[in-house]
């Protein structure tokens, strides 16, 4: 392996808990576990990592991902062929060429940590249109490698949950991509613009900007834009895609982006109006500030994400705003969009720990003026909140 020590700190601290739970080796093939584990993320699928306890990992992946394999701190690389005339299936590759691995470094059967109860929300591959997803026939390939497979994903959430300083340097890169993608919605923003071509232009920033940023392979973003109180409203907390409604004077427009740069997340929210604020849009945006100050301040080691909601909950319930915040305050995220890790809600017991990465997005929504929120995301430090974005 690279003499990185973050990235070989990372490999440790996993063999560290396989030893602990028991297990021979780990098997992974979820984009997300194989970023974290290999700062590989997947073309097409098909790939898989063996981390044995106490030995060097093998990575094995198809041979068309030669660009994406580049980025690997694996030492030990081993692709196979697929989709040209002749060539086995990629499981029957995969299969062979973990049969092979566990023979070599006498895993034979050890008990094995496998993928068997991942999140339902998938992270895609780079083919983002088309994600592949272990299923049958992984589980399968699993049961006919002469190991005993045991679910290991509660293991490998908590290792996704802190993030070592390479990876958080990778996160900074996201945020500082995202960026782009936000400097081109401010700039869009007019009268008469369609929800649908300014979140082109940011998708389009985030694309032609993004790629080769500070040594990025792979840069996408994906812009929700609604605009108008009653559309604000009705989809601002959720999901939904921009659509031709063109933007008014006096709109209210909320960005809500995610942007992926070489498998590492970014999760922002931005607002902006259509013209000058009136003072009402300049209040609750101020109040949504404040309250997003209040959660940042509470950030710490040793705190619960139930504290960090209350104090952002506290400053709207005291500005008569408390029964228009509808969601959490934060989530986790970094190798996914939304990760389980740490949660920042009512009756989040578990405490922070310096390496989590969390977004920080309080907002309010009610009919008369559709909603507001400004969402940032930060690395709980050994004294509080770091900001990853601008």
């Amino acid at each position: 392996m690279v003499g990185n020590t973050a990235l070989r700190a990372r490999l440790s601290t996993a063999q560290a808990a396989l030893a602990a739970e028991g297990l021979g080796a780990l098997i992974c093939q979820q984009p997300e576990n194989l970023v974290m584990l290999a700062g590989y993320w997947p073309v097409i699928g098909r790939s898989a990592l063996l981390l044995p306890a106490d030995s060097e990992p093998v990575l094995l992946a198809p041979e068309m991902e030669r660009d994406a394999l580049a980025r690997t701190f694996i030492n030990d690389v081993r692709t196979f062929p697929v989709w040209k005339l002749g060539d086995p299936s990629p499981e029957e590759s995969l299969a062979r060429g973990l049969r092979d691995v566990i023979a070599a470094r006498g895993l034979s059967g050890l008990t094995v940590g496998v993928e068997q109860d991942p999140d339902e929300d998938l992270t895609p591959t780079q083919k983002v249109l088309e994600p592949w997803y272990p299923a049958l026939p992984t589980e399968r390939l699993l049961s006919s490698l002469g190991i005993k497979p045991v679910d290991a994903s509660a293991l490998l959430r908590r290792l996704r949950a802190r993030k070592t300083a390479a990876e958080l340097q990778r996160l900074r890169v996201a945020s500082e991509i995202a960026a782009f993608g936000i400097r081109a919605f401010y700039k869009a923003v007019d009268d008469g613009r369609s929800e649908a071509a300014i979140a082109a232009e940011v998708e389009h920033t985030i694309l032609t900007r993004g790629v080769g940023y500070k040594g990025t392979l792979y840069a996408r973003g994906q812009a929700l834009v609604f605009s108008g109180a009653e559309r604000l409203f009705r989809v601002g907390w959720g999901f939904a895609p921009p659509t031709e409604r063109r933007l008014a004077r006096g709109d209210f427009v909320m960005l809500e982006l995610s942007t992926v740069a070489d498998g590492y997340y970014s999760d922002l929210t931005r607002m902006a109006t259509v013209g000058p604020p009136s003072a009402r849009q300049l209040e609750l945006l101020e109040a949504v500030r404040a309250a997003q100050q209040a959660a940042l301040s509470a950030i710490r080691p040793g705190v619960t994400g139930h504290v960090v909601d209350r104090a952002a909950r506290g400053v709207l319930d005291a500005r008569g705003l408390g029964s228009s915040f509808l969601h959490i305050t934060g989530h986790g995220l970094g190798f996914r969009y939304h990760e389980a890790v740490p949660l920042l809600a009512p009756g989040a017991d578990d405490p922070l720990t310096e390496g989590m990465v969390t977004s920080v997005e309080p907002g309010v929504y009610a009919p008369e003026f559709g909603g507001v929120r400004i969402e940032d995301n930060v690395v709980v430090t050994a004294t509080g909140a770091e900001l990853l974005s601008s």
